[in-house]
């Protein structure tokens, strides 16, 4: 056999042999901070699952970093929810667990080739067994009511054991399990009776593992129950109009005061779908229904009003390919709560004020039945059409004053009244879209922030111009632009974080420019593309965007920003957050010349574009790039050292070392 043909067949009996039983990965969270997935995948690992959400209002806000940074490097990414399970009666259960499924499924996007989605079970939220099996059987439900896809299941055996009752049914009912049992036995302890006699399908074995390219001590560490974790991936999302199969639900009593929560049934067709619902009134038969007014979210209170009547819930899905809609059976006729009738609204609140950012709106509480002992308020933000409204935080009084977030969006106030009977809500009519206050004119280098103020500041050259809106920066804050040609600086007094993002504008700048942000000047990182201005998402501090062929950047804080070059030498994208790296990716090869001289060749890796001597070469793009040294002549069998160093753009330095013998 040729030595060429002995080579291959050795590496082929070491990759036999030290092929490992089970793929390995990581599960990861905001914890863990920026992560370097080449050098994850680098270090043998070839899955990893990445926390999405929490509860119904928490996003993980490095999700979406994680996402791209996994995308085609060999790496497959799952999404998990950390739930926060609660409630009193069946319908408050599965009305939260459904909207904590809702929330998840927004923030992970699942698509085809992901590992499939996980809920989370490490908290119980004071529920008893059949109320948490109540909970997650809700959850796994609408995550495949909306997807089509059986989520994982992800807990400990204790936890099961003690807050399930070690039920086998989400097991045989074909949900597949995600086990956390920290142990270095060759197997996991597993709950419900070996699963169902299905096996573990994902291993969480450790929880404080090194892993190469994240920087936290203690990471996670995972294991699959296979040599790769491609059989379990989801297959991709079918398209086309949804088409009811099972018809929606109602959970809850018959009774007035009493909650009452949709569940939206099963659906063929495309996916993912997305579920609007009205809620309507019927005589006590359940005919001659309406819809009644306001009564668009999946759960619903009935009130005085409806007391004799029987309710129905109509449940629209709509996907990519169309949209459908089928109605529940309906309820028996809704019953008084107590000998005290609830309170009705005889007028909806009203909102008066002028919605301009920085000024101040109040709301009437409207007029009521039942004599109610007390009024609450929340404000809410809804959409430009007046709908997905959302709770403003803290906004819980009659007046509000209008801030930066509420820019194109819909205001409306729901008053609860209470008396001893119970609370009924009611909210005002959506007001009109709430305008940016005006932007006076741009002082030079530096402006004071006024209360209630917009305010803007040029640089002296005019390449760059920041502006604000009212209540963005806090009133007698500093807030200054300098400019030395191609880097700009944002001072900001004092240092703390803005409440809402300030947007610099850089006159002239290509639209394609990469932004980045830096503390010294010296080493860049990129800043993150929003599409929403003037809003950052939750947990982000900076943010580019372009509007009108004009290159901006959002920021909340004191930072450095430089326009560079898309895929140019110093493109932050391409520069990785450590020093240089480099790895030998392929065999050394030394040839020697007639004139004695050694020709040495081998391809090399770095995460990050580098200048690399001996050959004084730029490599743009981070992966493997050739190599090609010549050595002056030495003895044959003499061994060998050539050290090749690699600079990055911002000066750090790394290096590796080829030894050989001379042939």
């Amino acid at each position: 056999m040729g030595s060429i043909a002995r080579c291959l067949a050795l590496v082929a009996l070491v990759l036999v042999a030290t092929a490992a039983t089970y793929a390995k990965g990581v599960d990861v969270s905001n914890y863990q901070g920026s992560i370097d997935w080449l050098q994850v995948a680098g270090g043998g690992y070839t899955f990893a699952f990445a926390k999405a959400s929490e509860g119904t209002t928490f996003t993980d806000v490095t999700y979406a970093l994680n996402r791209s940074g996994t995308s085609g490097i060999g790496l497959r990414l799952g999404a998990y929810h950390f739930a926060r399970p609660s409630g009193t009666s069946d319908a408050l259960i599965t009305s939260g667990a459904i909207a904590q499924a809702d929330h998840f499924v927004d923030v992970a996007q699942p698509k085809g080739g992901d590992l499939p989605p996980v809920v989370d079970l490490e908290s119980n939220g004071g529920l008893k067994p059949p109320g948490l099996v109540k909970w997650t059987q809700a959850w796994l439900d609408e995550v495949a009511a909306r997807t089509g896809l059986s989520a994982l299941i992800y807990a400990s055996p204790a936890f099961w054991k003690s807050s399930l009752d070690d039920t086998s049914a989400f097991a045989l009912a074909g949900h597949r399990l995600w086990i956390a049992h920290w142990t270095k036995n060759a197997a996991p302890s597993l709950p419900a009776a070996n699963w169902g006699g299905t096996g573990w399908a994902f291993w969480q074995w450790s929880d404080c593992q090194k892993i190469p390219g994240i920087t936290s001590r203690c990471v996670d560490a995972d294991r699959v129950n296979g040599a790769d974790p491609t059989p379990f991936a989801v297959p991709a999302l079918p398209a086309g109009a949804p088409a009811p199969a099972t018809a929606p639900t109602i959970v809850g009593p018959a009774r007035a005061g009493a909650k009452l929560a949709a569940v939206p049934g099963t659906w063929t067709g495309g996916k993912p779908v997305s579920f609007t619902y009205q809620w309507q009134q019927c005589d006590a038969a359940g005919a001659g229904c309406a819809p009644i007014p306001g009564a668009t979210t999946e759960s619903f209170t009935p009130t005085a009003a409806n007391i004799g009547h029987a309710l129905v819930v109509s449940v629209t899905a709509t996907s990519k390919g169309g949209a459908a809609a089928a109605s529940s059976a309906p309820t028996g006729a809704i019953a008084t709560a107590t000998g005290v009738s609830l309170p009705a609204a005889l007028s909806q609140p009203q909102v008066t004020g002028t919605l301009v950012v920085g000024q101040t709106v109040t709301g009437s509480a409207g007029t009521w039945t039942g004599a109610p002992s007390s009024y609450t308020y929340a404000w809410q933000r809804c959409s430009a059409s007046g709908a997905d409204c959302v709770a403003i935080a803290g906004a819980t009084t009659p007046s509000y004053t209008l801030t930066p977030g509420d820019v194109g969006a819909t205001l409306t106030l729901l008053v609860t009244a209470r008396n001893t009977a119970g609370s009924t809500p009611s909210s005002a009519v959506p007001t009109a879209a709430v305008a940016p206050a005006p932007i006076p004119p741009a002082v030079v280098d530096s402006l004071a922030a006024q209360p209630g103020a917009a305010g803007a500041v040029v640089t002296a050259d005019g390449a760059a111009t920041v502006t604000w809106q009212p209540g963005a920066v806090p009133p007698g804050t500093a807030v200054g632009l300098t400019s030395d040609g191609t880097t700009l600086g944002v001072s900001l007094t004092p240092g703390a974080t803005l409440p809402w993002p300030v947007d610099i504008a850089y006159a002239g700048a290509p639209a394609d420019q990469v932004v980045g942000v830096s503390k010294d000047g010296r080493v860049w990182s990129p800043v993150g593309t929003v599409t929403a201005p003037p809003a950052l998402p939750a947990g982000f501090l900076t943010g580019a965007y372009s509007a009108a062929g004009v290159q901006h950047v959002l920021t909340r804080k004191a930072a450095q920003f430089r326009l560079f070059a898309p895929n140019a030498w110093g493109d932050p994208r391409l520069v990785s957050r450590y020093a240089p790296r480099l790895r030998r990716a392929a065999p050394v090869r030394v040839t020697k010349l007639r004139s004695g001289v050694l020709v040495v060749r081998t391809r090399l890796s770095s995460p990050s574009q580098v200048f690399v001597t001996p050959g004084r070469r730029r490599v743009l793009r981070p992966g493997t790039f050739p190599v090609a040294i010549r050595v002056a002549r030495h003895a044959r069998g003499t061994v060998l050292h050539v050290h090749v160093t690699a600079v990055d753009p911002w000066g750090r330095r790394g290096g590796f070392t080829l030894s050989f013998r001379a042939p």
